[in-house]
This record gives structure tokens, sequence and C-alpha cells, in this order.
């Protein structure tokens, strides 16, 4: 196992994040029940689209995302916003034409933006791109830190046009030499890049927040921010694809527990041909994290068009499990899961195949694997949270 700092998944409470990937806004979460259509779980309870959340946003009246009130801020070619914490979400509207479905609104320990004295809120919006009939593409732009200092983020608002896949908000060190403001491009290695990240969704619209008030994501000053999006469109007609996320910034000194996220990704396997949905293979893995005591939160999965299930246990005992490749739950777990230092995580996917060709591990929703663990935790670490652990 490698645990590096220098990373692919469409929208954490999902959820990255969402990753990940905290009490929801107009949806329950009960110990160890499923809520709102979500699949239930052994100590964990599914959260549901929140009705409360934002159905889309405002728009401009050229298409393009309308942000907040406030000065610009930071941004190159992307823009940072400021605004109130208060403020109207930001959002965009689609160009009409078929893509692959995407999820409901959705939501993670969401009553809200938190509002405080002292607190700050910013808009960043990637340039729009266009998605070309039959494309795949993965974009990435860069946004350097937008606040110029050490500070903890406590709460996200992301956004994503139809037709894609995942969007994470990368903590990019000065050891990636991407630290600082740039312009949209195609992502390295087709978005295969492996980065500390306080926010993952897999789904369009994507709220995050925190289970306790003083919990926050800490982004020190030397890391800039980058957006890493991945969209498809199987239509016959090109797709706009507009991407934003309000961030909320706790004021100083308000924020006494760091929180990460735990990202366990296995890219040693394939899939053979010809292998029928009915007897699917198993890929299996095992890490152990942490050395010290912590709490798990939230725990996500990621994995692609031909897997039909994912499970993830400790000590033998499972406590997530997933069918959904494409729009998967978030489990929050209530009460916290409890592991010692030096436990370890067993994650396992099922995947068939029904083409003539092994299928391996990459970037391809359609012609890849893949099989990754995601979960929030605490305490972290405040200058470096994220436990990023890749097994090739």
């Amino acid at each position: 196992m490698a645990t590096i700092d220098p990373m692919a998944t469409k929208a954490w409470c999902d959820c990255l994040a969402a990753l990940l990937l905290s009490g929801c806004s107009a949806a329950s979460v009960d110990s160890g029940a499923g809520v709102g259509g979500f699949g239930g779980g052994d100590d964990a309870a599914a959260v549901s689209p929140s009705s409360g959340a934002s159905q889309g946003g405002e728009t401009s009246s050229g298409g393009n995302p309308a942000s907040s009130s406030g000065g610009a801020v930071g941004g190159a070619s992307g823009r940072a916003t400021a605004g109130s914490a208060n403020g109207s979400p930001v959002g965009g509207s689609p160009d009409a034409g078929p893509v692959y479905s995407d999820a409901a609104v959705g939501s993670l320990y969401d009553s809200g933006p938190p509002d405080a004295s002292g607190q700050q809120v910013l808009t960043l919006t990637m340039d729009a791109f266009v998605v070309d009939p039959g494309a795949e593409v993965y974009k990435c732009q860069q946004f350097g830190n937008p606040f110029g200092k050490n500070v903890d983020l406590v709460y996200y608002e992301g956004k994503m046009s139809a037709g894609s896949h995942h969007f994470f908000l990368f903590s990019m060190d000065p050891s990636t030499m991407r630290n600082q403001t740039a312009p949209l491009g195609d992502c390295a290695d087709k978005g295969l890049e492996f980065h500390p990240f306080p926010y993952l969704s897999q789904q369009p619209n994507w709220n995050v927040g925190y289970p306790e008030p003083k919990m926050g994501y800490p982004l020190v000053s030397t890391n800039g921010l980058m957006m890493n999006v991945h969209y498809l469109n199987s239509g016959s007609t090109p797709v706009t694809a507009q991407v934003s996320i309000k961030i909320t910034v706790a004021a100083p000194g308000t924020v006494t527990t760091h929180v990460g996220t735990i990202f366990l990704n296995n890219t040693l396997f394939s899939v053979p041909a010809n292998v029928p949905m009915t007897s699917p293979i198993a890929e299996t893995k095992t890490a152990s994290p942490l050395s010290s005591d912590y709490s798990i939160f939230t725990s996500w999965s990621h994995m692609h068009k031909t897997s039909v299930k994912f499970t993830a246990s400790t000590n033998g005992t499972t406590f997530y499990t997933e069918t959904n490749w494409d729009s998967p739950q978030v489990f929050v777990h209530s009460p916290y899961m409890q592991m010692k230092g030096g436990s370890s995580i067993t994650w396992t996917c099922n995947y068939y195949n029904p083409t003539t060709q092994a299928l391996t591990f990459g970037d391809s929703a359609v012609t890849n694997v893949m099989c990754i663990y995601l979960g929030q935790y605490f305490p972290a670490n405040p200058t470096s949270p994220d436990i990023i652990s890749v097994l090739n």
C-alpha cells in the first residue's frame, strides 16, 4: 500500500464529500434505517435527497451561473465571488439533450449554511465547457488559495449541470506545483489524480455540512483549491457543462475538531471477459488507514457501470453495502463508528463483464473498473487531514 498526496469519481454526500463526502434538512436520520428510498444498513442511516435543498439555483440572462453579490476575489479565467452567508445559491441551466440520468438534489448534515459572526462565504465557478455527443471528458481548474490564509471550511453547496459523473474539490499542496491559480484545462491522466479533498459529489446538486457545530476541514495557507469534474454525454447534441461550489468558512477560532477523509482505492484488479451478471467476481482489498483511535461518521463508495455490489467491513462486520454504481448512497453512522488505531477496513466490489475484452482499472465509467471506499472521520490532523491510500 502506498500513501500519497498527489487523485477520479459524481456529487459527496453522493458526498465525495462527499466523500466525504451530518443532521439533514427536511430528511430524518434514523439509526439503522434507510431514508427516502435509499437502502438501509447494519449500523448506519442513509441520507435522502432533501426537499429543503436548492433545486438548481439562479441563472443570469446569458445562461451562466449567477453569483451571490460581492466583489470578485481570486480566480483567473474562473470566478471566485464573495457574498453573505445567506446569499442565493449558484447554479446553471444545462443544454437540452439526452444524457446519463442524474440523482435528485441531496444533502448531508444540511440544516442550511452556518450563520455566525465572522464567517466568510466564497463561490468558485468553473469556466463553462462543451461536451460533444458521445464524449467523456475530465476538466480541471485551479483557484489557488482564495482566502490567503489558514481557514476551516464548514459548509459546501456544489452544483453541476446535467451529464455529470463526479466533482472533486481538491486541496493541492505545494509539492504538486499546482497550488496556484490556473485556467480551465484537461485533467492530468484523464482525471486519475489522487489528492486530499474537502468535498466530493456524485450527483448534480449536493450540499454538505458536518454533524457538530465546531467541526471543520482545515485548509492551510500554502494549499490551493482545484475543481476536478468528469462528464459524459450519451446524447446526440452537445451539452454545455457548468459547475460551481459555494464554500462557507468558519469564524477564526470557532472550529475545535478537524475532520478528514479516508480514501481507499484498489487499482490492482481487472475483470476477465465474459463474466455474467448472475455470477460476478469479487475483488477485495484491506488497509489500516490510521495508527491512532478515530471515529467514522460517513461511508461512501465509488464503482463503475458493470459493478453490482460494494461492501465495507471491519473485524468481520459489514458496516456499509451499496448496489448503485451511478448514484451511491452515503451512510451516516449514528452513533459514530469507533475505530481503534491500527484497525483494518476491508472493501469489496462485485463486477461482471459482458464484453469479450478484460476490463481494467481506469478513468472511464463505461469501459473501465474502479473500487473505492470513502469515509469521513475525526479527529484529523489540522495540517494534513486526509488519508489517501492507493493500492498499486
